[in-house]
This record gives structure tokens, sequence and C-alpha cells, in this order.
């Protein structure tokens, strides 16, 4: 359960403030002779709430119009969660472990794709220095992942690598968008 609240932060929210917002709506209306501090009280939680039509009534013509108008959008746009919370693979490390170990299977697949292109004929001949330099660029990303996975491994101080990692993961990624646009 908790999992699933921390993927879906915004979704929790939005389901509190729902609840909050229905309590505070199911509020009896304060008498006209009624305690002051009720009355207080009453009209602080439905600022807080934000529920402009209670608080509001009729007072504001087409404000259900407005305000379906206004939430239709935000109901429909996409939270994308799965884009939002990444899963690490399992005998991963870390998450930079992870996410690294993807960059380098994209990458492997673009040099693989690249080179049947190549043996076939069909990758232009000015893509060809981009492909050696993603080549290089994926051997030494390479090396520097398993120094770093080394490190993790042993315990030992892995900021350095760490580093290192980052900088060729970089690399890597703009090789890859190099060849991808040089095709």
């Amino acid at each position: 359960m908790f999992e699933f609240v921390t993927q879906h932060q915004f979704w929790t929210a939005v389901v509190i403030y729902w609840i909050f917002s229905a309590g505070v709506s199911s509020m009896p209306d304060p008498g006209s002779t009624g305690n002051s501090g009720y009355l207080w009280l009453f009209r602080f939680l439905h600022t807080v709430a934000g529920n402009v039509t209670t608080a509001f009534g009729s007072k504001i013509p087409g404000l259900k119009t407005v305000v379906v108008v206004l939430v239709i959008p935000i109901l429909l746009v996409p939270t994308a969660c799965a884009a939002a919370h990444y899963t690490v693979h399992p005998g991963a490390l870390s998450t930079t472990d992870s996410a690294a170990y993807d960059t380098l299977l994209i990458a492997q697949a673009a040099i693989d794709q690249a080179r049947m292109d190549y043996d076939a004929g069909t990758l232009p001949s000015r893509t060809r220095p981009a492909l050696d330099a993603l080549i290089r660029s994926y051997n030494i990303t390479r090396a520097a992942w398993l120094t770093y996975r080394g490190a993790l491994a042993t315990n030992a101080p892995s900021d350095t690598y760490f580093s290192q990692l980052t900088k060729n993961v970089s690399d890597l990624s703009n090789a890859i968008r190099a060849l991808k646009e040089g095709k």
C-alpha cells in the first residue's frame, strides 16, 4: 500500500483533498443565532477546501459551468505513472546501475541496427563516423559501468566512479542521438 501511495502521490493527494472537501461540504450551515466560533470555523474550512460553490451558493451565475469547463482538462491530463516512476531491473545494485544498463541496451540495439543497415547498404556513408563514435562511446561507457558496479558490489567509495559514469552515459546518449539524426 505504501509503495502504491508513493508511486501515485498526485492522485493520493487529490483523493485526500476530495475527502476533506466532502467532509467540509457536509457540515451543517451555521444558524443566524449560532455560535460565532462555529461560524468562523465553517467559513475558514470552506475557504481552505476551496469549495467555491458551497461558500458562494448561487451568488455567482454560471459558476458550475465554469468549474466543469476548468476541471475536465485537468482530469483528462494523463499522469504518466509509468514514466514518472522508474522500475529498477532485478539484480541491479542501484537505480543508477539500472538506468546505465538501460542506456547500454539502447546503444547496443542502435549499434546492431546500424551495422545491419551498413551491411545491407542502406546506411548512408556520411553516418559511418557517427557509428564509429557511438561504438567508441559504448565501449567507454560499458567499462565505466562495470567499474561502478564493482565499486558498489565491494562497498568501495563510488563517488568518482559515479561522476565518470554519469558523464559517459551523457556522452553515449549524445552519440545515439547523433547517429539517429545522421540517418
